[in-house]
């Protein structure tokens, strides 16, 4: 059990809807490992208040945020700083509140990059938003060379043909888009509450592709990041891992 308190830190998740996220279990994890007195909130943020709903985060005194669908593009102009990744990819997923300002950053692509070789790889990154700019943006800086399919254009679903990473940064879980072949490494961003494998990764399993990573991967990664942007600590990543399994 959360205890907030009247010295506790706050940071939070804006987000519409957040229900689905276990960013709050990990981050929360993460800081009762550490003996912090900190808590995670989920902020649910309809697109129309995201800007007062920043303002408000930094006027109460919040140490940062996470960003998630549908805002991490929209974010972008509220910031007043932006870290080199996070302007590059034009979408941030971490906010950091300092002293009035607003910092933001990005962190999702580091979580896509880190945990595959990409360095002269074909890449199909599947999506339009801001984790698939993320995404591009981190392959291109490791030596991919990548191609970007967004929904509701031409030529959707692409073939696999040609490629040996493939990314899945829609939010679709349960239907596959691409069918991954043998020799592709495959990350999916798309993760299922109840921890049943999404479409992806389990046609990616089951014909022995050369690396899978999952969307709980990713979200370890990509959370323990912004932890230490919030904190000045190394995350725990043990504690965070475990905490994502166990919801």
């Amino acid at each position: 059990m959360i205890e907030i308190r009247g010295t506790t830190t706050l940071v939070g998740l804006l987000g519409w809807p957040t229900s689905h996220s276990l960013s709050p279990p990990m981050q929360n994890a993460g800081f009762a490992a550490l003996g912090l007195d900190w808590a995670y909130v989920p902020l649910p943020t309809p697109p129309e208040l995201l800007a007062e709903a920043v303002r408000g985060l930094g006027a109460m005194g919040f140490a940062g945020a996470n960003v998630t669908i549908p805002h991490k593009q929209a974010v972008v102009g509220l910031c007043d700083e932006l870290d080199d990744v996070a302007r590059a990819a034009g979408s941030v997923n971490t906010l950091v509140f300092d002293d009035g300002r607003v910092l933001g950053a990005s962190t999702d692509g580091d979580a896509v990059t880190a945990q595959i070789d990409a360095q002269g790889r074909s890449a199909l990154v599947l999506g339009g938003g801001g984790s698939a700019l993320a995404a591009v943006e981190a392959l291109e800086r490791a030596g991919a060379e990548v191609t970007m399919a967004i929904r509701r254009e031409p030529g959707w679903p692409p073939s696999p043909e040609g490629y040996d990473v493939l990314v899945n940064a829609t939010p679709v879980k349960e239907e596959l888009i691409v069918a991954p072949h043998r020799s592709m490494q495959v990350v999916d961003l798309a993760y299922l509450r109840d921890g049943r494998e999404t479409a992806l990764v389990a046609a990616a399993r089951r014909c022995g592709c050369e690396s899978v990573v999952d969307g709980l991967d990713v979200l370890l990664f990509q959370g323990a990041a912004a932890f230490e942007r919030w904190t000045g600590l190394a995350a725990p990543l043990d504690a965070m891992r475990d905490a994502l399994h166990a919801h």
